[in-house]
């Protein structure tokens, strides 16, 4: 009796394995599963520009002169109309004078010879000629009013001012460089696209920049104007967009990463690309419905990092097997773990 017992133990311990044994074999092996997401896809056409300021003009005088005073600092914001550079006046301000006394002067002729002739003191011919010399005259001080006006230069938008290259003292010439006055606030993204692609670009249409200074970010634009007119010798068209530059991160000059945003799909469907198994010219997953494996072909749109988007194929409530199908068939049971995919 006590002789039997531990072989009864043993035979009880070996049927138990077996039967766990036979258990796992119909639970099936082990598989990591992901549900399938859903994301913005963007068709994007990518290409290389530049920053360009929105308005860009180097300040300089009209007329020759002397720098009496200078009314700004390098790198100042100023406002449209602005005083920007005084220029000695004096000889302007002498010859406005005299043109005005030339203009009382005629003004008190044409009266005189308007007098006479009424009168018939004097002949038609003396009016006329008492009449241009006063129209003259008036002409003369308008000219003498817009050479001290030019003594004057303003700002002629609001903008950013540059480095100056002269100094207080300085006789300039005419149009001799003073500053350069910079909008900033947009920006303009200057940047080509190849023939092939020129019907997909139209006014109003996105566009994002990246660059080096700030990796990991995008700024948001829009096209404004398309140059209707290819270049024969790259067969490129040149396409101008806006930029926002309220906090003064972007300066003009700096090389930037072009993304036009062709078109959207806030929710399309977004697998692992690991999930994909390809069979021939077939492209398949394996779905787990209730337990078990389940092959279902997929059309593929767009490839991202490590993702794939899914045109067809599936609804987006389904669960497919993302690591381990190489081990499984169509139909068979498996265990399931679940993963997150990687944002």
């Amino acid at each position: 009796m006590f002789v039997r017992a531990p072989a009864l133990l043993v035979a009880f311990a070996l049927l138990c394995s077996l039967s766990s044994i036979q258990a796992y074999a119909n639970e099936g092996p082990l598989v990591e599963v992901v549900k399938v997401e859903r994301n913005l896809v963007r068709d994007e056409l990518v290409t290389f520009g530049s920053l360009r300021p929105d308005e860009s003009v180097m300040i300089r005088p009209e007329i020759a002169g002397r720098i009496a005073q200078l009314h700004f600092r390098e790198g100042q914001r100023i406002e449209a109309g602005a005083l920007l550079v005084s220029l000695d006046d004096s000889i302007a301000r002498a010859e406005l004078a005299q043109a005005q006394a030339n203009l009382n002067l005629a003004e008190n002729n044409f009266n005189r010879a308007q007098m006479l002739f009424k009168r018939g003191a004097s002949n038609a011919q003396a009016l006329d000629e008492a009449n241009a010399q006063q129209q003259a005259s008036r002409a003369s001080l308008a000219l003498s009013q817009a050479r001290l006006d030019k003594t004057r230069i303003l700002a002629p938008y609001d903008g950013v001012l540059g480095l100056r290259q002269v100094s207080p003292g300085d006789y300039l010439s005419e149009g001799q460089d003073i500053v350069n006055l910079e909008v900033l606030d947009p920006l303009k993204v200057d940047f080509r696209i190849p023939q092939k692609a020129v019907s997909q670009i139209r006014l109003k249409q996105v566009i994002e920049i990246s660059l080096d200074a700030y990796p990991g970010e995008r700024f948001t634009g829009e096209i404004f104007a398309i140059n209707p007119r290819l270049d024969e010798a790259g067969r490129s068209q040149a396409i101008r967009a806006h930029i926002s530059n309220r906090d003064g991160r972007l300066s003009p000059g700096q090389f930037v990463r072009v993304s036009v945003i062709l078109a959207e799909r806030p929710n399309a469907l977004v697998i692992p690309e690991e999930a994909i198994m390809p069979v021939g010219e077939q492209l398949l997953v394996n779905l787990v419905v209730e337990g078990k494996v389940e092959l279902r072909e997929v059309k593929l749109g767009k490839r991202l990092a490590g993702k794939v988007e899914v045109l067809e194929g599936l609804q987006g409530d389904e669960t497919l097997i993302s690591a381990g199908w190489q081990k499984v068939r169509a139909g068979a049971s498996v265990r399931t773990k679940v993963v997150e995919q990687a944002p």
